[in-house]
């Protein structure tokens, strides 16, 4: 261990203070931080690869989603299409919807104009949010917005919508069922109504596909998540290594003030 000399003045203990941090921002910590930059950039390229599967796994359960949402929260149907029963929209839509209660057409948007139904008329409906994906991202750490004078590295992270533009970022990918915007879909019931039955059947053939889908995007997710932890590691590593050098710059600019002031 080294120690302060007390044969040499203070000027002389910061000079020599000095040429040892420069020796370590002009040497050995830039190449440490050439190395890991070219290590990050290789998993963040393998990472953007496996969020590409997964974000286009999810274009078709989105596709359906909406399919469903058209059919099922048509606004405006004739009025014998709708139900104040709770059960259909359970039986109708299954665990695709939340929220269901009972309230008045109007007030959910069913137009009592074309639909003929009254204002004060009861329609039964649920809740259908779209299914989303999105990376867990720490700012201060992703390349894109790397910030080492911060004094900690894991401040403003948090969730944020995956995206064409953002594949590969963050320290993991998640898959949220019915996490996203959301929309009405009503108790559709067929007497006297011709065109139940075709909605419905279209809706029921459009949630078994979503089953397929849905399950199968979770295959995707597990190559991502593997390799994002690397990348997180590696990003900590690149940011550690950041705010060395920033740190040694500063402790040099500090010491030479100082120098400075005693010497005149």
């Amino acid at each position: 261990m080294s120690f302060i000399s007390t044969t040499l003045t203070i000027s002389e203990n910061l000079g020599d203070s000095n040429s040892t941090q420069e020796l370590a921002i002009f040497e050995p910590i830039p190449e440490m931080i050439r190395i890991q930059s070219d290590s990050l950039d290789t998993l963040r390229s393998s990472s953007a690869a496996k969020d590409l599967l997964a974000f286009n796994a999810l274009a078709p359960i989105t596709q359906i989603q909406s399919d469903i949402i058209s059919l099922g929260g048509n606004v405006g149907l004739g009025s014998t299409c709708y139900s104040s029963s709770t059960a259909i929209v359970t039986t109708l839509y299954g665990s695709l919807v939340t929220g269901i209660a009972v309230t008045y057409a109007e007030d959910i948007g069913i137009n009592t104009v074309t639909s003929g139904i009254g204002s004060t008329d009861l329609v039964a409906y649920g809740v259908l949010r779209y299914d989303t994906l999105q990376a867990f991202v720490y700012p201060n750490m992703e390349p894109s917005t790397l910030n080492s004078t911060t004094d900690n590295p894991l401040d403003g992270g948090g969730y944020v919508n995956l995206t064409a533009s953002n594949l590969g970022s963050g320290k993991e990918t998640k898959y949220s069922v019915g996490a996203g915007a959301s929309a009405f879909v009503f108790a559709l019931q067929g007497t006297g109504c011709v065109a139940y039955s075709g909605i419905a059947a279209s809706i029921s053939s459009l949630r078994s596909q979503y089953a397929t889908y849905s399950s199968g995007i979770a295959t995707h997710l597990n190559g991502a998540n593997t390799i994002k932890g690397l990348k997180n590691t590696s990003q900590l590593t690149l940011w550690s290594l950041n705010k060395v050098s920033g740190n040694l710059s500063s402790s040099i600019a500090s010491n030479s003030s100082i120098i400075n002031d005693l010497n005149n």
